[in-house]
């Protein structure tokens, strides 16, 4: 007889949305281009994130692609992982708003699968405005809210977590805002 633990351990086994399953067979055998237009063409509405139905669309899909393209190793730094990939999440940011979704993402999908990022996020920001997938007033708005993700998602906020993430980024924000970019 298994006990309780484990019984609602099972329970509460997270069950992934369709759409990452697709993007994760898909991508590889496919261009950067081909990639962010089936990720479109997927889309992002009614959206299985964390077991929780998600209904913001570009949000949802920034976590497609990180969870079906970029399918990181948390074992290796996070930011070398993306610059591998770069290509794919260039092409699918089309403007502000996809880059803004994809830095909220990033932040969650570290909070939730790649703790060790939390500590080392410069490197990532890094990546995202050198390679022109995020904007730097993007980047230093998200830094300067730390709160951003209570804003948005507020089951997943740690305000711990939110500290964190932002005191790692210090480095590489000060760096774009001392001109040295």
């Amino acid at each position: 007889m298994p006990k309780k633990d484990e019984e609602s351990e099972e329970e509460e086994e997270e069950e992934d949305d369709e759409r990452i399953m697709t993007m994760m067979m898909f991508w590889e055998k496919h261009s950067p281009k081909e990639t962010a237009d089936k990720m479109r063409e997927l889309g992002g509405g009614d959206a299985l994130i964390y077991n929780e139905l998600f209904n913001k669309p570009r949000h949802a899909m920034a976590h497609f692609m990180l969870m079906g393209i970029g399918n990181f190793d948390d074992g290796r730094p996070l930011a070398p992982q993306l610059e591998e990939k770069r290509k794919f999440f260039k092409e699918w940011v089309q403007d502000g708003e996809d880059g803004g979704a994809l830095l909220l993402m990033l932040e969650l999908f570290c909070m939730k699968e790649c703790r060790p990022a939390l500590e080392a996020f410069s490197p990532v920001l890094k990546v995202l405005w050198e390679r022109d997938i995020v904007a730097e007033e993007q980047i230093l708005a998200w830094h300067e809210n730390e709160r951003s993700l209570m804003e948005f998602w507020p089951k997943f906020f740690s305000q711990k977590d939110a500290e964190t993430i932002r005191r790692s980024s210090k480095e590489f924000v000060r760096w774009v805002q001392e001109g040295e970019g």
